[in-house]
């Protein structure tokens, strides 16, 4: 029987996440706006504006990924909201929510019963950091669907059925490679499987073991058929920045999740010391899994949050550092950076000496800011607000893209180049997304 201690604690988790959630519907229901914005014109593609079986829908790549399990859910539930991108981002809020019932589970899987510093969990969860990808332009394949699909993915390790451990693990990682930036735990699954090899195995286990393995590889190598390498930075080159500043973003990574949006050398130093942290994380975790004939599921699940997230930065920082310094702090990867505070705070309630886990509760603290929208946030959720409801407006008024460009801002940076005009006229003509329920207009 639960202590009246360990009841409140879990009462209180409950409360701050039912109230951090309301607060993420309620400005999903004030910023979202139903017409379709920048990327949402090209990869929709697979799934609007020109006919693709599931398969390649799956496939479809948009920049460096794939859509994956978030192109096959957009044409499963986008019908049914006549295509309309305000309810799209009530769906992709729902995802996070769902991704944060996920990681609780999983606390209490790998660490035990809630306490009260579990309410880190729907603090980095909710923060309002990550509004770019769930309301202004969405796409379930980029941020809130591979994050939950990696949660699940980590909670596959807490099985103890091997057998349904592992299938069911290789399936997801199938899944989640194909689904936007999961694509990296694709290169983690196959080195995990091997190192669940040793050990007291049957020789029937073992057989199993490596055609898992075999699959995963094969799950991977299929990505890169037919792949393009696509860039979406829009930098004339990826590798024409100094140096020193790809260490710098690289760093700045670290420390966005903890509130701190500047780029001068004390961001840069905050970074640097979330970044020892997650490394040392790596260190220890990988050591256990790669050294030990059995691992138990906490080392295995920490070693892939905290090689994803390492990794991740790493891409992001040599694919965005030529667009500027204060990229590193863009609200694209918001939801990516979850997994780096879920990893930093699994490894404070882990340290061995309780003295140690007073990490925990400081991590509570230092995640308090990112509760706040920032000056530059709130800006941008206005501004875009005002330009995708002002062109919306504009244009079923019956003025003409270039009129409604000139005096609203741009939804697409090139309108020839994606055939806007045409992909107007068709959700026009099927009354979808912007024309739904809208008043005819005589052009």
């Amino acid at each position: 029987m639960k202590s009246p201690v360990a009841r409140g604690g879990a009462v209180l988790v409950a409360l701050v996440f039912l109230a951090l959630a309301f607060r993420l519907f309620r400005l999903t229901a004030e910023y979202a706006v139903n017409i379709f914005f920048w990327d949402q014109w090209d990869f929709n593609d697979a799934t609007v504006f020109s006919p693709h079986s599931l398969w390649q829908i799956f496939r479809f790549q948009h920049g460096p990924h794939r859509q994956g399990l978030g192109g096959l859910l957009a044409a499963l539930v986008d019908p049914i909201f006549r295509w309309n991108t305000r309810s799209e981002a009530f769906v992709a809020t729902a995802l996070v929510v769902v991704a944060g019932l996920f990681m609780l589970y999983l606390k209490c899987r790998l660490l035990g019963p809630l306490t009260w510093t579990d309410v880190a969990i729907p603090m980095l969860v909710f923060t309002p950091a990550q509004w770019e990808p769930v309301w202004t332009t969405v796409n379930f394949a980029h941020g809130t669907l591979p994050v939950l699909l990696i949660v699940l993915y980590c909670l596959t390790w807490t099985w103890t059925d091997e057998r349904a451990r592992y299938a069911l693990m290789t399936a997801l990682n199938f899944g989640i490679l194909y689904t936007g930036l999961g694509l990296i735990v694709g290169l983690l699954t196959p080195v995990l499987l091997l190192a669940q090899y040793r050990g007291g195995k049957s020789p029937g286990m073992k057989k199993y073991l490596l055609t898992c393995t075999a699959l995963s590889i094969a799950s991977l190598a299929s990505f890169f058929v037919s792949y393009k390498n696509q860039d979406a930075s829009g930098c004339t080159s990826i590798f024409s920045s100094a140096p020193l500043e790809y260490g710098r973003f690289f760093f700045l990574l670290f420390a966005t999740p903890f509130g701190i949006r500047g780029t001068g050398w004390m961001a840069t130093l905050a970074g640097g010391l979330v970044l020892l942290a997650v490394a040392a994380i790596a260190a220890v975790s990988w050591k256990t899994v790669l050294s030990r004939a059995e691992v138990r599921a906490l080392p295995i699940v920490q070693a892939t949050l905290s090689a994803y997230m390492l990794i991740f930065c790493a891409a992001a920082a040599i694919g965005r550092t030529c667009t500027s310094l204060q990229d590193a702090h863009t609200s694209r990867y918001g939801n990516y950076r979850q997994l780096l505070v879920l990893c930093l705070f699994f490894g404070a309630l882990a340290l061995p000496r309780p003295r140690w886990r007073a990490v925990a509760p400081l991590l509570v603290l230092l995640l308090i800011p990112s509760l706040f929208l920032t000056q530059a946030d709130a800006g941008e959720m206005i501004e875009d607000y005002q330009l995708k409801s002002g062109w919306r407006d504009c244009y079923l008024g019956g003025k003409s893209i270039a009129e409604c460009d000139d005096t609203e801002g741009l939804i697409y940076p090139d309108p020839q180049l994606t055939h806007l005009q045409q992909k107007l006229d068709y959700l026009r003509a099927k009354r979808l997304n912007l024309f739904d329920h809208a008043p005819e207009v005589r052009r």
